[in-house]
């Protein structure tokens, strides 16, 4: 009965150590940790004038436009009596990648003479650019009138126009 005993007594140290043994390696966890970091920078946001046309104008008005980057420019002759205009109508483009371009409404400065012209600019839809497709060009017109006909020579005013982008993730 000896021998049984200390049979089964083995058996159970040889279970109780396996359970122990197994229980010590039965799991392994791993762990990766990090970080990323991204920044802006303001050359991702491109958004600029790529071209001028005039849309329409008195016949006896002269002008001259461009647009190149950021910046517009016209400048109209010609007008001698109220009524006589000149209209253009400016390209933008949003050449970012992976944002779109919120448009504002034009902001036309004070400081011309405003007796004498009567300047207006609307940006045409979309007013949010996306950076590719069909969507990611719109247009701006300005207009600037004669208010009245002068009774001597008026000097030429400059208009001063913004319009702001405000970027925006895809």
């Amino acid at each position: 009965m000896k021998k049984k005993r200390t049979g089964i007594i083995g058996i159970l140290i040889a279970i109780l150590v396996l359970g122990i043994g197994y229980a010590a390696v039965s799991y392994v966890t791993l762990t990766i940790e990090g970080t990323g970091a991204i920044t802006s920078t303001q050359s991702n946001f491109v958004v600029v004038y790529t071209g001028v046309t005039v849309a329409s104008k008195t016949e006896t008005v002269t002008t001259t436009q461009t647009a190149s980057g950021t910046t517009g420019s016209f400048t109209v002759t010609g007008m001698t009596k109220k009524g006589d205009y000149a209209e253009f109508t400016y390209t933008i483009e949003n050449q970012s990648e992976g944002l779109s371009a919120v448009l504002g409404n034009p902001v036309i400065a004070s400081g011309y003479n405003s007796e004498y012209f009567t300047v207006t600019s609307t940006t045409n839809s979309p007013t949010t650019l996306t950076s590719t497709g069909a969507t990611n060009t719109t247009t701006q017109t300005v207009r600037i009138e004669a208010a009245k006909t002068p009774t001597a020579d008026q000097t030429s005013n400059t208009v001063t126009i913004t319009l702001q982008a405000d970027p925006q993730p895809e």
